[in-house]
C-alpha cells in the first residue's frame, strides 16, 4: 500500500498544506515543535481512524478553528487507487470517514484495509508502561490482519461495557436483590467467557508465530548477544493445561474463575476477570540469564527492543497479507534515531531500506547522508512552523 498524496486543512498547526510523497523513503526534518509528527498523526487518522498518539479529535483542530479535514490518495499492490477523507467538527462533536466518497457507518470494520506500523518515542511505554499499553498495541496489530479477532474483541468489549455498567449502577442504586444481580451478571459472564476464550487463544497463537520475526529483527540490530522473549500472563490459563489449544481446559478455568469473583465484582462495581486484564511480559535472555525488560534494561536496551518489535510487526503484517491485493504496510518512524549509538543507527538505516514506503522524521538532516547509501530514491521535506517545503 502506498500513500501518494496528503492534504491537511486546519489540522494541528497546519492551516492548509498538501504533500506528494515518494514510493520509498520520505525524509521529513525540522526543529522540534514545527509539525513533523503532526504529518504522521494525520496519516494515522486515515489508516486507523484515530491518532496513534491517542489524542482526541478536538485536540487536533487548529487553534480558533471549528473543524479539521485530512485527505489522502492511496494505491494498492495491483494499482487500484482509493481516496480517504477523515473530518471532525468540534462544534457538532461529529466525525466522518469517507472511503472513495462513501461515508462509513462503522469505523471498526475499516481497520486493516490500509495497514500501518508506527514507531514513535511514546512507544517506550511498551516496555516501561502498563499492561493496557501492551494489550492495546497487540490488539491493533492483530485487528489489522484478522477481522475475526477484531469482531471477537469488539463483541467482548461491548459485553464487558454492559456488565460494568450494570455493576456500577447497582452499586450506587442497589435496585436489584442479591439473587437478581447475580442472575444478570451470570448472563454477561457467559458471553465474556465465549468471546474471551477466542481472544486468549488467538493471542497465544500469535506469540508462537511472532517470536521468529522478533528474534530475526533483534539479531539484525544487536547480533547474537541477546534473545528477546514475550510471554503471555493470564489468570485464565490453568497451570495443568497441556497446551493452550486445550479449549475445554481454558473455558473451564475461565468459567470457574469468573464465577468465583462474582461477589467481589458486585461489591466493587467492576469486572475483575478476563483478557482485558491480561499482560504481555517482555524479557531478554543474556547468555542463559533471563531478565525482565521493565526492571533491569538500560534506556538503550529499551529503545532497541521497541525498534525491533516494530520492525517485526511490519514483517508479520506483510507476510500475513501476502495473499491479498492490499500490499505492504506503510511504516511511520518518528524520531527513530534518538538515544541510539552510531553503530545501531547505521544498522537500522540498512534495515529500513528493505521496507516499502517509509516516512521518517528527525531534527537532524545529516541522517539523510547515511540513508542515501541504501536509498536511491528519497523525497525530502523541511517543516517550518506548519508549512512543508520539498527540498529535492
Amino acid at each position: 500500500m502506498l500513500l501518494e498524496d496528503l492534504h491537511l486543512e486546519n489540522f494541528k498547526n497546519y492551516k492548509s498544506c498538501s504533500f506528494s510523497f515518494g514510493p520509498k523513503l520520505n525524509f521529513i526534518f525540522g526543529e522540534n515543535g514545527n509539525g513533523k509528527t503532526n504529518i504522521l498523526e494525520a496519516i494515522s487518522f486515515l489508516c486507523f481512524s484515530k491518532s496513534f498518539l491517542l489524542n482526541s479529535e478536538s485536540d487536533c483542530v487548529k487553534y480558533a478553528e471549528a473543524r479539521f479535514d485530512v485527505a489522502g490518495g492511496f494505491e494498492n499492490r495491483v494499482g487500484t487507487k482509493h481516496k480517504l477523507r477523515f473530518s471532525f467538527n468540534k462544534d457538532a462533536a461529529s466525525k466522518e470517514l469517507l472511503y472513495d466518497n462513501e461515508k462509513l457507518s462503522r469505523f471498526s470494520g475499516f481497520i486493516g484495509k490500509f495497514p500501518l506500523v508506527v514507531l514513535s518515542p511514546q512507544d517506550i511505554k511498551l516496555t516501561l508502561g502498563s499492561p493496557l499499553d501492551r494489550r492495546r498495541n497487540f490488539d491493533l496489530l492483530l485487528s489489522q490482519i484478522s477481522m475475526v479477532y477484531l469482531d471477537d474483541l469488539r463483541k467482548y468489549n461491548r459485553s464487558l461495557k454492559q456488565k460494568n455498567s450494570l455493576l456500577k449502577d447497582n452499586l450506587i442504586s442497589r435496585k436489584y436483590s442479591v439473587k437478581e444481580i447475580k442472575g444478570f451478571v451470570e448472563l454477561w459472564n457467559r458471553e465474556l467467557v465465549d468471546f474471551g476464550i477466542r481472544i486468549i487463544i488467538r493471542r497465544l497463537d500469535f506469540l508462537e508465530e511472532f517470536k521468529k520475526y522478533l528474534e530475526r529483527s533483534f539479531y539484525d540490530i544487536v547480533g547474537k548477544r541477546y534473545i528477546p522473549l514475550i510471554a503471555y500472563e493470564s489468570e485464565m490459563i490453568p497451570e495443568d493445561a497441556l497446551h493452550h489449544s486445550d479449549v475445554n481446559a481454558l473455558k473451564n478455568r475461565f468459567s470457574e474463575l469468573i464465577d468465583s469473583k462474582m461477589e467481589a465484582e458486585i461489591k466493587r462495581g467492576t469486572s475483575l476477570c478476563g483478557p482485558h486484564r491480561d499482560n504481555y511480559i517482555f524479557s531478554m535472555d543474556k547468555g542463559g540469564e533471563l531478565f525482565d525488560m521493565r526492571t533491569f534494561a538500560s534506556q538503550g536496551e529499551h529503545k532497541t527492543f521497541v525498534v525491533s518489535l516494530k520492525f517485526s510487526e511490519y514483517d508479520y503484517i506483510k507476510e500475513s497479507l501476502n495473499h491479498t491485493n492490499i500490499g505492504d504496510p506503510i511504516l511511520l518512524l518518528d524520531d527513530v534515531f534518538s538515544e541510539l549509538d552510531k553503530n545501531r543507527i547505521n544498522k537500522i538505516c540498512g534495515l529500513i531500506a528493505r521496507y516499502e514506503q517509509v516516512f521518517l522524521t528527525t531534527t537532524d538532516k545529516n541522517y539523510l547522508g547515511e540513508l542515501r547509501k541504501v536509498y536511491s530514491d528519497a523525497k525530502t521535506f523541511e517543516v517550518i512552523n506548519g508549512s512543508a517545503n520539498l527540498v529535492n
